[in-house]
């Protein structure tokens, strides 16, 4: 009789499938994994009960919000009802417990100069029983947005990856420019009243069809569609797919404080995102300039990573390794209107 609780491989690709495009219908991945398409919904509907979650997020950078990364440090027994409390923020993602339980690792996004004050200078700080805070700017993305370490498991060939590419594909963010033209700035991308009722309905279920979304913000289902395609081949939105590493057999998290040689950021940056590894790569501002979350399987693998991997990088000057204890948040299940 087949274990329900454990993936076995049909799930892992099906999982690579999805992490692809969200809302590849099943129709579209059968054929390609030489399945029924019955057998696929019979396996989505596994991999639901399993912990599988699919929602409509929106890309901070890409929209022109900026993207923190805060380091809490506070009393042990303060931790997790302080973790509780900005995970239900709205502009909270990716929040963690660290470090034995006394520190919270949360991303937050903010689109003003005026929010940037309100939550590092004003909400944070008057927080009880938080002893002190770093926020760290994300200055550029290496991977991990949109998330993408279940396509690094390889339970897909080449040939399937290609043939279940979204029909969609979002723009590639900009080469990093030549000094000269620092100045200049990338275009945002703006969304309108519509948009935004439609990305909070994308929020609460990514893979609802086109009929439901029609109902939920009373546009027509063409308008739908044509918004939909336009913010994910801006990379506006993006489909994004969790489930937990864990039970993949994979329990070990930490995330990777890193100072890196200034003109090596980016030559580092893009050898770590290339780790079947890492899950999230980005340039920071703060003494640690690069940070890394990373998932192994035991304690065993991270220190081979540590070892193998970090160790034979001589551009890293430093690392610090702050096990995660515990997941509080991981997608963000609505953004603010």
């Amino acid at each position: 009789m087949t274990d329900t609780s454990t993936p076995d491989r049909f799930d892992q690709q099906l999982l690579h499938a999805l992490q692809l495009d969200g809302r590849a219908q099943f129709r579209r991945i059968a054929p390609v994994l030489d399945v029924s398409e019955h057998t696929v919904a019979r396996r989505y509907r596994r991999l639901r009960e399993m912990g599988l979650h699919i929602v409509g997020e929106p890309d901070a950078e890409r929209l022109g919000r900026t993207r923190w990364l805060l380091r809490l440090r506070c009393a042990p027994d303060a931790a997790l009802p302080i973790a509780g409390a900005l995970a239900r923020r709205p502009d909270t993602s990716y929040i963690s417990l660290a470090s034995g339980g006394t520190e919270i690792h949360c991303t937050i996004h903010t689109g003003s100069a005026e929010e940037d004050e309100e939550v590092l200078l004003r909400a944070l700080p008057r927080t009880p029983r938080v002893a002190s805070f770093d926020a760290h700017c994300f200055l550029r993305t290496f991977c991990g947005n949109p998330p993408r370490w279940y396509t690094k498991l390889g339970a897909l060939t080449a040939e399937q990856h290609s043939a279940l590419l979204p029909p969609c594909t979002p723009q590639p963010a900009p080469p990093v420019p030549p000094l000269a033209a620092l100045g200049t700035v990338q275009q945002s991308v703006e969304l309108d009243a519509a948009d935004r009722m439609l990305v909070d309905a994308l929020a609460r279920d990514g893979r609802a069809g086109l009929p439901e979304l029609a109902a939920e913000t009373g546009l027509s289902s063409s308008s739908v569609r044509r918004r939909l395609v336009r913010m994910r081949e801006t990379g506006a939105v993006g489909v994004n797919v969790d489930f937990p590493p864990a039970r993949l057999g994979y329990r070990k998290r930490a995330m990777l404080w890193l100072r890196v040689s200034p003109g090596a950021l980016q030559k580092v940056g893009e050898t770590l995102s290339a780790h079947p590894q890492t899950d999230l790569v980005a340039a920071t501002t703060g003494p640690s300039n690069l940070i890394a979350t990373v998932i192994c399987r035991n304690a065993t693998e991270l220190y081979l990573y540590l070892n193998h991997h970090i160790g034979a990088l001589p551009e890293i000057q430093s690392v610090e390794t702050a096990p995660v204890i515990r997941e509080v948040k991981r997608l963000t299940p609505r953004r603010p209107a």
